[in-house]
């Protein structure tokens, strides 16, 4: 009976040795790397291997003993993985395992410089700025103090500051042709103007607003994690997420947006500092910090950073913040 069971014991050990597939042996890749999957399979019992990650299966390659992967499949920061291996017999086995997913390159960091001090209301509770056809346009935020305001970018003179629904709480702006576009907090609502601010309609959102931005044909819009979502004005369907990433994993709290030379300015909620980032990947490509350009020992109740509008004609970068008493205006192209 003993000698039985010892040689159903070997049985079983040889045909479980016969295929293996082993986990990544890392747990920390950037977004350039391959993810190796080790494959062994002597008596060709493995009919399919597949991941999921996140919900969605990612599909590789198999080949020389092991199963390829590249990293940019998964998302930033941690991954949780299950290596399915489905056998010829019908069999199935399933394995889990980790990997932490940061960005290949490490952010520059500057410091920027203003060129110039323009008034600024110390009542608006700024959740947006853009420039559109010399003036720029302000999106104020709490509910029953909501505004949308115009302001003269040569002297800071308020043009127009119109009170909006007391019900909503505004978000950010962005303008694409003689449209504005501005985005409500947690009210699931966004309110497509004329540039008089009359109601065109109004879209309803799956999610917060927090940033809004455009390259003049898509919306960009953050929602206070680490995902900018791209937004079709004319179909008004959303068409895709990038996930915020630096060289220590996922950026969360992207907020106030604007396009600037094919990148994607963003302030970090609660930082004073404004990340460069690039709207394919994801990556932040360079930080830079505004905590030189206001004194809060001088200023104790200005608020948080959070209104960026640039001019492309001439170069020029308009920063303000929640109750902040001037706006900067800086030079888009700064040195360290």
């Amino acid at each position: 009976m003993k000698f039985c069971l010892a040689i159903a014991v070997l049985t079983l050990a040889f045909f479980s040795c016969s295929y293996r597939v082993s986990p990544p042996d890392k747990y920390r890749y950037t977004l350039a790397d391959t993810v190796f999957i080790k494959v062994r399979d002597s008596k060709q019992k493995i009919d399919s291997i597949y991941v999921n990650s996140n919900s969605k299966v990612l599909k590789g390659n198999l080949n020389e003993g092991r199963y390829s992967l590249l990293a940019s499949e998964f998302y930033p920061g941690a991954n949780k993985l299950t290596i399915h291996t489905v056998l010829k017999s019908g069999r199935k086995r399933d394995e889990d395992s980790s990997l932490f997913i940061i960005s290949d390159i490490i952010p520059r960091k500057y410091h920027i410089h203003a060129n110039k001090t323009l008034p600024h209301d110390t009542s608006a509770f700024t959740q947006g700025l853009t420039y559109y056809k010399g003036f720029l346009y302000e999106s104020t935020g709490i509910k029953g103090k909501s505004r949308l305001i115009i302001i003269n970018p040569q002297n800071g003179i308020c043009i127009r500051d119109s009170a909006t629904d007391i019900k909503l709480f505004n978000e950010d702006i962005s303008i694409i042709n003689d449209t504005i576009y501005q985005l409500t907090w947690k009210d699931s609502v966004m309110i497509v103007r004329n540039l008089d601010f009359s109601i065109i309609r109004k879209v309803n959102f799956p999610s917060e607003g927090w940033g809004l931005c455009s390259n003049s044909r898509m919306l960009y819009f953050s929602d206070g994690t680490n995902k900018i979502i791209k937004f079709n004005p004319h179909s008004m369907e959303f068409t895709d997420t990038i996930r915020v990433i630096d060289n220590l994993g996922a950026v969360y709290y992207i907020n106030e947006m604007e396009w600037i030379d094919r990148h994607i300015w963003a302030n970090i909620y609660g930082k004073d500092e404004i990340a460069v980032i690039d709207p394919t990947s994801g990556k932040i490509i360079s930080t830079f910090t505004i905590a030189g350009l206001l004194d809060r020992k001088q200023y104790p109740m200005a608020g948080v950073m959070n209104g960026i509008a640039y001019d492309s004609v001439s170069g020029m970068v308009f920063l303000t913040g929640k109750n902040w008493p001037f706006i900067k205006v800086c030079n888009s192209y700064f040195g360290e």
